[in-house]
């Protein structure tokens, strides 16, 4: 595979391969066949690490530089780094749940080689800082390593969810689930709930404008509307909408945005007569059914929070629960 180095801005001159030492050869990646193939290298990716995702957020004002470490020619870790700019100045950088080690189990060396060539590379005074929530384990082995490689924790807290098997049958998926998970499913089906998937710009909206009612019905902020649809026009094939009817109408839906080999549940929305049939249950069997059949192997349950009612349904599936290093600072 080639990759060039490009400007990173229009007007800034273009940047060289740069060696940052432990061997890391640190390069911009502009190619998004190239970055997908990465993408389904890895043994678990992340959605902010995903291709159409930085495109969403330059779309929301967040330009951003895909960042390729090599060492010996062979590619070991990527990296969305988004950049604050005001004025025409870098505030500084930020990588949200990466990079994304190629290698199911790095070493040591690896580890801190490959998290000092970023801190080199875009975490020092004259980079601007670089504000890093790891794609690591939360584990006191990584902590160690990340303050070995240069890096102060700013806070314990990170990015919590859980992952779901697909690779299976079907049926072992079905029986992986808590009898009280499958039981409104099934309820579900037999109050006579109805699937629609939306691939279309038209379906989208739909989710997007419900989104918009439900943050501002429940007064809580997320994903906005301009990186959703920058993020579906990167990748309209990888973006679903998921939808239960009833007598036609749709009272729930959900969306998903597909990277590599895994799918991650990015907005939900729940009208009461959803509610009413279990719409939750209904919907992730049939997201995870569908996705199962696209060659997806892992589904990200889209995160986590302890005393979150919507956390405890999503226990009823049993993913395999993880947390990642915290939050932390190169400067």
């Amino acid at each position: 595979m080639a990759f060039d180095v490009v400007p990173t801005v229009p007007g800034e001159a273009a940047a060289q391969p740069q060696r940052t030492g432990d061997g890391i050869e640190v390069s911009i990646n502009t190619d998004e066949a190239e970055w997908r193939h990465l993408m389904e290298l890895a043994p678990v990716g992340h959605m902010p690490q995903d291709y159409s995702f930085a495109a969403g957020k330059l779309a929301s004002g967040w330009p951003s530089r895909r960042l390729l470490l090599s060492s010996g020619g062979r590619p070991v870790a990527f990296a969305v780094v988004l950049e604050l700019r005001r004025a025409g100045l870098r505030l500084f950088n930020r990588i949200n749940r990466g990079p994304i080690l190629l290698d199911p189990n790095p070493s040591d060396q690896q580890v801190i080689g490959v998290f000092r060539a970023l801190r080199n590379s875009v975490g020092r005074f004259w980079t601007a800082p670089l504000l890093i929530a790891p794609a690591l384990p939360r584990t006191d082995r990584n902590i160690a390593l990340l303050r070995e490689a240069g890096y102060i924790r700013r806070q314990v807290a990170s990015w919590r969810s859980g992952r779901i098997d697909l690779s299976g049958s079907e049926d072992e998926l079905w029986r992986s689930f808590s009898p009280t998970f499958r039981n409104r499913a099934r309820a579900s089906e037999r109050a006579g709930a109805e699937l629609r998937i939306a691939e279309d710009a038209a379906g989208y909206e739909w989710m997007i404008a419900r989104h918009i009612e439900n943050m501002q019905a429940k007064n809580f902020r997320a994903a906005n509307p301009r990186l959703l649809r920058g993020l579906r026009e990167a990748a309209p094939g990888n973006v679903l909408v998921f939808q239960l009817l009833r007598e036609g109408v749709p009272v729930a839906g959900m969306s998903v945005v597909r990277f590599g080999r895994v799918a991650e549940y990015h907005v939900g929305w729940f009208g009461p007569e959803g509610r009413e049939v279990n719409a939750g249950n209904f919907l992730m069997w049939n997201v995870m059914r569908e996705m199962r059949r696209r060659g997806v192997t892992v589904f990200d349950v889209g995160g986590l929070r302890e005393g979150d009612g919507y956390t405890q349904f999503k226990r009823t599936m049993r993913p395999v629960e993880y947390e990642l290093a915290g939050e932390w600072i190169s400067l």
